[in-house]
């Protein structure tokens, strides 16, 4: 008797979450999610035993690629990465590293821009500006691979492969949130590098 409880308790859990988590999902997206669930189940993808279904983690990765600030723009920066090997586990950190570079890239592009904007606000030559903001984001990349080391895992899914390698596919996540703080950081940075580069040049001129 007590077993069923909990089974029916764990029942209306499942069937909670899945009205929750659909009414985040427009009927447009719904759909989408569906063509995809069954596109990665035809090429043969799965999940490891214990872990949520294709269906599920698509559902999850897409309502947070949807999700949107009160200004509009993203909340998760997102990075994809597919590895071959000849063991799940040696395959899997390749994806992750693949994944983690992808929001790298993409965080370094997005701090690079904001600071040339904020440069340019304060009247810098788009030259100059462009070449400070690359300057402090390089600078700043130790910043940036440490923010995205514990990135939220969306999707992991693999397949076997004819030759008897395994690929493994892997979505990973990170809040903008963690972006704002190191940009606001790299704007300060690029600042004050563009005063000290105001006072040589005038230093320059009356010598």
């Amino acid at each position: 008797m007590k077993t069923m409880k909990i089974f029916a308790t764990l029942l209306m859990l499942f069937a909670f979450t899945a009205s929750v988590n659909a009414q985040f999902l427009t009927k447009e997206q719904e759909k989408a999610v569906k063509k995809d669930v069954k596109k990665f189940e035809k090429e043969g993808w799965k999940v490891k035993p214990g872990t949520p279904s294709i269906s599920m983690q698509l559902t999850k990765s897409y309502q947070m690629a949807w999700e949107r600030t009160s200004e509009g723009t993203d909340m998760w920066i997102m990075g994809e990465g597919s590895s071959i090997g000849s063991i799940y586990d040696a395959a899997r950190t390749q994806a992750m590293t693949v994944a983690q570079g992808e929001i790298a890239r993409k965080m370094k592009t997005d701090m690079t821009t904001q600071i040339e904007q904020s440069l340019a606000n304060e009247q810098f030559e788009q030259k100059q500006a462009e070449s400070i903001a690359q300057t402090v984001v390089t600078a700043m990349g130790k910043s940036v691979d440490q923010t995205i080391g514990r990135p939220s895992s969306l999707v992991e899914m693999y397949r076997d492969l004819p030759n008897g390698n395994v690929e493994v596919l892997v979505r990973l996540a990170v809040s903008t949130a963690k972006l704002d703080g190191l940009t606001k950081q790299g704007i300060e940075r690029a600042r004050r590098e563009a005063l000290e580069k105001r006072v040589g040049e005038v230093k320059d001129k009356m010598e």
